[in-house]
């Protein structure tokens, strides 16, 4: 953006430099078209400093969001612990694999005691989904 508002000064400077004859209708032309880019180099000043302030105040919001999202939709892995401290160790806990989408039934004890949890069908963890933990 500065370089706009530079250029139309170092043009500005030129115009002024060269004594331009404000009375013959080409340079009246010429100078009127030069206020003309010096009042958009101002609008886009103006814009680029309102989108910059957009900006700021939009990631504030996203913020505040995720926070309302945490509050009313927490992790499912936060209600799968809870749930698994409430189950009877031998208990039976259908999983969906969230890889593949296999369904397979496992022990409420081997969730808790093994780090990872393979799906039978593709091999992989079911416990990492590859998000973030916040």
């Amino acid at each position: 953006m500065k370089e706009i508002t530079d250029r139309t000064a170092y043009l500005r400077g030129l115009a002024e430099g060269l004594n331009i004859d404000k009375e013959k209708a080409e340079n009246k032309l010429l100078l009127e078209m030069l206020a003309v880019m010096e009042e958009m180099a101002q609008k886009i000043r103006e814009l680029d400093s309102d989108v910059d302030e957009l900006d700021e105040y939009v990631a504030s919001m996203d913020n505040d969001l995720s926070d309302v999202e945490d509050l009313l939709f927490p992790d499912d892995e936060d209600v799968l612990d809870e749930d698994l401290e409430e189950m009877d160790a031998d208990a039976d806990v259908d999983v969906n694999c969230p890889h593949c989408g296999k369904e397979f039934v496992i022990k409420a004890d081997d969730i808790r005691t093994e780090g990872d949890v393979l799906c039978p069908a593709c091999g992989k963890n079911i416990l990492d989904t590859g998000e973030e933990k916040h």
